[in-house]
């Protein structure tokens, strides 16, 4: 899958950007133009120049961040170096302060790497001479992304969109109660604590529930830590154990099955919707894969001319919610009926699964009697009560679920092992999709 920035040229894969007007002033060209280094025909798919182009591009923002606020690029890439270098040979980066400091034989140990590694940036790292770069708290998520760049590579566009705003989101937060955009090294536990009392009156009040303040919460602690251990500040503890006590989150109740085959399934009950939405909801009910995977279906993963027509749950250009989310699922009643009719899966929601739960969940709201517990996702509830009402076998559910199984992994479960245990719940289709 090509992303934003991803080129070709020359037949190669490029990194081509246009330089943001702030810094604009410091390049001589309007644009950035970097091979990278990946022949066209060696990647036809760009999936290799994919990771390269995220990681260029991730490098080249920081550039210019540096670049906006004033400071030296290479400051943090020389930092940088010699944390690394610290870390290959087993001690601590020390500032040359804390080095003058260091106990006699420690000291010694540094100065015989420094006379057997006479470089320059090695003694550089063993006698602390450069000093820690600048880091505001506003650069948070863009350090952390460059630190798990590989894993964040997975998401799709769309997710890496989501993940993002809600990070940006916490840390905005603590910027806003701190009163100004501090040096990440100069956060201390009492800021972690005011944050805190925070969400906790938010969700006091009712504005927020408390399961949603400890989200936020969580997601500022991982980005805190992840990145303050990385630059070896003193202070990457200071947002553990800060979780409001008392979060209960809202268990989502099922839809009888009695009501979804009279009311759901009946025939017109959808046809306010539209055709894709439709075609989910069917697919769903006799599935009972998650919203997201439904919508990033496409001709590749929808396998209809098979013995047993089904559907591959696969990465398809986005992270999986877990390795076990993986599988196929053979289709019967009316998934097989909607999935005929949409051979090529749903184009409108690829990668926009929010849409599409905007569009059901408001047309279920407005025409069924739910109760405040019940939502789209209730269908994937339904579909494992109704796997436990026929005593499925643990295992064969848990496959079609995508849920993890504490058993030695023997692989998966034939198509047709599935398909009989599918047949034995298949609701009567209505007459059309």
């Amino acid at each position: 899958m090509q992303i934003q920035y991803m080129h070709k040229r020359d037949g190669f894969w490029y990194y081509i950007r246009w330089v943001p007007r702030a810094v604009a002033h410091r390049h001589n060209s309007p644009f950035v133009r970097r091979s990278t280094g990946i022949r066209i025909a060696d990647d036809p798919r760009g999936i290799t120049a994919r990771t390269r182009v995220l990681e260029m591009d991730a490098d080249q923002t920081l550039h210019w961040n540096d670049l906006a606020a004033g400071r030296d690029p290479g400051e943090r890439q020389t930092y940088q170096r010699c944390l690394r270098i610290a870390d290959k040979y087993a001690v601590p980066y020390l500032l040359h302060t804390d080095v003058a400091k260091l106990p006699l034989q420690k000291f010694a140990t540094r100065m015989r790497l420094c006379e057997s590694n006479p470089r320059e940036e090695i003694v550089a790292t063993m006698m602390g001479t450069v000093d820690k770069p600048s880091l505001k708290l506003s650069r948070l998520v863009d350090e952390y992304a460059k630190l798990n760049q590989a894993s964040l590579n997975a998401k799709s566009p769309n997710q890496l969109k989501k993940w993002r705003v809600a990070r940006e989101s916490s840390l905005q937060a603590l910027i806003s109660i701190i009163g100004s955009d501090i040096d990440l090294s100069d956060v201390q536990r009492s800021h972690a604590l005011a944050l805190r009392n925070h969400w906790n009156e938010l969700a006091a009040l009712g504005k927020i529930k408390i399961e949603s303040a400890n989200k936020y919460l969580g997601r500022l602690s991982a980005l805190f830590k992840a990145v303050t251990e990385a630059h070896q500040l003193d202070n990457a503890t200071i947002f553990d154990k800060l979780y409001i006590r008392d979060g209960k989150t809202g268990k989502r109740h099922s839809f009888a099955n009695d009501w979804v085959q009279s009311t759901l399934l009946a025939d017109g009950a959808l046809d306010g919707l539209n055709e894709e939405a439709r075609a989910i909801v069917y697919l769903m009910v006799e599935t009972g894969i998650r919203l997201v995977e439904a919508c990033n279906l496409d001709r590749g993963t929808i396998v209809l001319d098979h013995e047993i027509p089904h559907i591959q749950i696969r990465p398809n250009g986005r992270e999986l919610k877990t390795d076990q989310s993986e599988r196929d699922i053979p289709l019967v009643g009316v998934a097989l009926m909607a999935m005929r009719k949409h051979t090529n899966g749903f184009p409108r929601y690829r990668d926009k699964n929010a849409q599409a739960s905007a569009a059901i969940n408001a047309y279920f709201r407005s025409n069924f009697a739910l109760d405040a517990n019940q939502s789209l996702y209730s269908l994937r509830h339904t579909f494992k009560n109704r796997l436990r009402s026929i005593r499925c076998q643990d295992e064969i559910s848990a496959r079609l679920m995508g849920h993890e199984y504490d058993l030695p992994d023997y692989g998966e479960p034939s198509l047709e092992d599935k398909l009989y245990w599918l047949k034995k719940i298949a609701f009567r289709p209505p007459s059309r999709v």
